[in-house]
């Protein structure tokens, strides 16, 4: 079985003012149906944040509708969706029974995502188990864990989501024996090891350390808590996959230990929202969303896509692609990805103001870029951004990092702090005009500062 594995699209993003519509249609509507039918694609995972706001603007919505149109009408390829901490999950969801009966399949509401998804492949079945980005409380209340009397079902929870403390407490009480199998867990639980081999080991590990926790210490489930929802969540989809079946997890997600970009929304303050690898470590394979770099989170079956394109200066040196993974019978995963051909890039360009004014060849590769010029001058520049848009259509910002590093001895005699209104305009002047006021310059504005001062 092939799958394709995306995530944060980002419809309807606007970047310096400029809506990138054109660019996402560039990569969906070209690239993205292309793979589909040259790498033979039997699914696709997309990990949330398909639009970039809860009420994206009118050609973000048309631009789904297209894709979501042409791979049921004419692809016929399933396509897997969960929602964003950016989308509106309940207006992603509407009509979400109709398509399903399309083949398209969207979990917005943890409420709709209590159950796998048996998907067909044409080498046997794979179970689906959505995880839409949701709030811990919204997670609770969705697998009735809103109880302050825990069931017994509940009970299984909480000891797979019980807090460092209490797993070391428990731990105190075994015997020596038992701690030393817990330190394999902890030690080797996402180890750079044989896949196949390692990943049986872990769970098996797991399954060990859990059932040797001492049962008479207490636990409480912290509904507010990323971490404990999301694994009473994972735990409940699991549990529910048929036993010998492949199963799968799309989530979106900040995972512990992903490289986070400038352009990705922090979900929560203080880093609760963060959930442990290892909440996904039961599935063959884990589709992740919500950080835009492409990147493997403890082992190379729970990973991260990245966005299709660039929404940020910061991502400049990111190498956005599209994740292929070809599972065998046995779910063992091999991943491979596709460079993402990209109709604009976004570039950071450093240098001297008349440098890159008069640099051809840097005009010619980066004419119809998203720029950054970071400019090393230490004089003030005047309509430097006019002047680059006329070489650098799209220049969007300017950093002037060389009067932020140049040293203070270096303005003059008197640093700037210690210059007054007068003193200011005349370095000013001078360096627009590249000479000083004359005596007749000077005389006049001495009188307009005099006037100033009086009305002031």
């Amino acid at each position: 079985m092939r799958l394709l594995h995306t995530a944060d699209w980002h419809l309807g993003r606007i970047f310096y003012g400029q809506y990138l519509t054109d660019d996402q249609a560039h990569v969906l509507e070209k690239q993205f149906f292309t793979i589909l039918k040259d790498e033979k694609i039997d699914g696709i995972l997309l990990a949330g944040d398909i639009f970039d706001r809860a009420v994206p603007p009118i050609e973000a919505v048309e631009l789904w509708d297209s894709i979501i149109t042409r791979l049921a009408m004419d692809y016929k390829v399933p396509l897997f969706v969960v929602s964003g901490n950016h989308d509106g999950a309940e207006r992603l969801e509407v009509g979400r029974s109709m398509l399903s009966q399309s083949g398209i399949h969207i979990w917005g509401s943890p409420h709709h995502a209590l159950q796998p998804f048996e998907f067909e492949g044409p080498d046997g079945k794979v179970a689906i188990c959505p995880m839409p980005f949701s709030e811990p409380r919204r997670i609770g209340d969705a697998l009735g864990l809103g109880s302050a009397t825990p069931s017994l079902e509940m009970a299984q929870y909480i000891e797979n989501v019980g807090d460092v403390e209490f797993k070391a407490k428990a731990k105190s009480k075994r015997s020596k024996s038992k701690k030393a199998s817990i330190d394999v867990v902890e030690d080797s639980l996402f180890a750079s090891v044989d896949m196949a081999d390692a990943k049986s080991g872990e769970i098996e590990n797991f399954d060990t350390l859990e059932q040797n926790i001492d049962r008479n210490n207490e636990a409480t489930l912290n509904l507010h808590n990323y971490d404990q929802m999301y694994q009473a969540w994972s735990d409940h989809l699991y549990k529910q996959v048929p036993k010998g079946m492949r199963s799968i997890a799309i989530s979106h997600a900040f995972v512990m230990g992903g490289d986070v970009g400038g352009s990705e929304r922090t979900l929560s303050v203080g880093g609760s929202e963060q959930v442990n690898p290892q909440v996904f470590k039961d599935f063959h394979y884990t589709a992740l969303g919500h950080l835009h770099g492409p990147q493997r989170m403890g082992a190379d079956y729970i990973r991260y896509s990245g966005s299709p394109l660039k929404y940020s200066f910061d991502e400049y040196t990111q190498k956005k692609s599209f994740t292929i993974i070809d599972m065998d019978t046995k779910g063992n995963v091999e991943i491979s990805t596709i460079p993402v051909e990209a109709k604009r890039d976004v570039v950071i360009l450093e240098g001297y103001f008349d440098d890159l004014l008069n640099n051809k060849e840097l005009q010619a590769k980066h004419k119809d870029d998203y720029v950054q010029a970071r400019l090393l001058d230490t004089m003030p520049i005047m309509d430097g951004m006019a002047k680059l848009r006329q070489v650098y259509h799209r220049c969007m910002t300017i950093d002037l990092v060389g009067r932020v590093a140049a040293p203070m001895a270096d303005m003059g005699d008197a640093v700037f702090k210690e210059l007054n209104e007068r003193e200011l305009f005349n370095q000013f002047a001078e360096t627009v005009w590249k000479e000083p006021l004359t005596e007749r310059e000077q005389h006049y504005i001495n009188s307009v500062w005099d006037r100033i001062l009086k009305e002031d």
